[in-house]
């Protein structure tokens, strides 16, 4: 069983310059391959490099090579999938690095990878001027074309405008157009970021289950002073991202509430607003859409949406592990999480609101 170090301090255990966190669902292989080429740096063996490896409880055990774990490398199982930013607050709670590189299970990297990152932390530290807060890398394409990795900053202009670019564009600048050096934001597939920054927002924010939660950091870095930077000199292969993936009804349920959290949590009151409007729009039009054409999954999931969109709009707070729920739920998925309690309050909820409103249509008008 997994406890959380919550009061151990970082100068109570032995450190070292980088850790390398890898939060794992169900990619045991990546994992397994990405810890085998990572662990031929001599970064490992000198002590200045260590691999945090956290299975937000996948069903499938680690393998065996994990389990019996070699110098540099540690296992974290956790007991329930909270998402990646509780992913990563695991990994970064019983890390001791200085600086901590986050990295997708799908990502390809050989053992340079942590040299040239070892390296670059070395030259900006010497250079005796405060280093960027985050840094993102260069992604790639398995066929070796560049991929979107650096963000456009996001409002609801942007927002509005998304569905008339491509759909790998839509959160992201033209690759052929990003130079290095400050920028709005990055993708957490290949990510460094200051120890310092996540001790100061006390963690990536867990309200985000998946998705929008780099940008909501990279927002939070640049309020605390923090440059956010694109370094191309560094790069790695992605091979999945999802912008290349089709989305499931569920991971719809939680990119649309993910969206919304951002628009409430860092952008002005009147954007959340009008993001909950379009949002409950959105999921009236497209379920209405879905239920034409028989697609019972994607009819119960804009719903959902619809019904967050309207309970966030007026106050009630959904975090990251209620959406999993019901976005879990929307998918038609049978599941444990949705015995959860917040789950089961929200449905309650949702259905006396739905009651409220069926009674007050039967009232006599006039």
């Amino acid at each position: 069983m997994f406890q959380r170090p919550r009061d151990q301090k970082l100068s109570d255990r032995q450190s070292c310059a980088l850790s390398i966190i890898v939060v794992n669902y169900k990619s045991w292989p990546d994992v397994g391959t990405l810890a085998e080429s990572l662990g031929k740096s001599p970064g490992f063996a000198s002590g200045e490099a260590e691999l945090v490896i956290v299975d937000n409880a996948s069903m499938e055990s680690p393998p065996a090579e994990l389990r019996r774990g070699w110098a540099g490398v540690r296992l974290v199982l956790s007991e329930e999938n909270g998402g990646f930013s509780a992913g990563v607050n695991i990994g970064w709670r019983v890390s001791s690095g200085r600086w901590l590189l986050l990295l997708n299970p799908d990502v390809v990297a050989g053992p340079e990878l942590v040299d040239q990152v070892l390296e670059r932390i070395q030259a900006r530290e010497s250079a005796g001027v405060q280093p960027s807060g985050i840094t993102g890398f260069a992604l790639q394409n398995p066929d070796g074309t560049p991929q979107a990795s650096v963000g456009a900053e996001i409002g609801l202009l942007r927002t509005l405008i998304e569905p008339f670019f491509a759909r790998a564009r839509r959160k992201y600048l033209n690759v052929d157009r990003v130079q290095a050096g400050p920028v709005p934001w990055v993708t957490g597939a290949c990510m460094l970021v200051d120890r310092q920054i996540l001790d100061s927002v006390g963690g990536m924010d867990e309200d985000f289950f998946l998705y929008y939660e780099e940008v909501a950091l990279c927002r939070s870095t640049r309020r605390l002073g923090r440059r956010v930077e694109f370094d191309p000199t560094i790069g790695v292969v992605h091979l999945r991202p999802l912008q290349n993936r089709p989305v499931s009804p569920a991971i719809r349920v939680v990119t649309r509430h993910s969206r919304l959290v951002f628009f409430q949590k860092h952008q002005p009151a009147w954007q959340f607003q009008s993001m909950v409007w379009l949002t409950r729009l959105e999921g009236t039009i497209r379920a209405a859409w879905a239920a034409l054409r028989g697609r019972c999954e994607e009819c119960r999931a804009w719903g959902q949406i619809r019904a967050i969109a309207k309970d966030m709009g007026s106050g009630t707070q959904i975090d990251g592990r209620m959406v999993r729920d019901i976005a879990f739920s929307a998918s038609g998925f049978a599941s444990a999480v949705t015995n959860s309690p917040h789950f089961e309050s929200w449905v309650r909820t949702v259905a006396k609101d739905k009651d409220t409103e069926h009674d007050a249509a039967r009232m006599p008008h006039g």
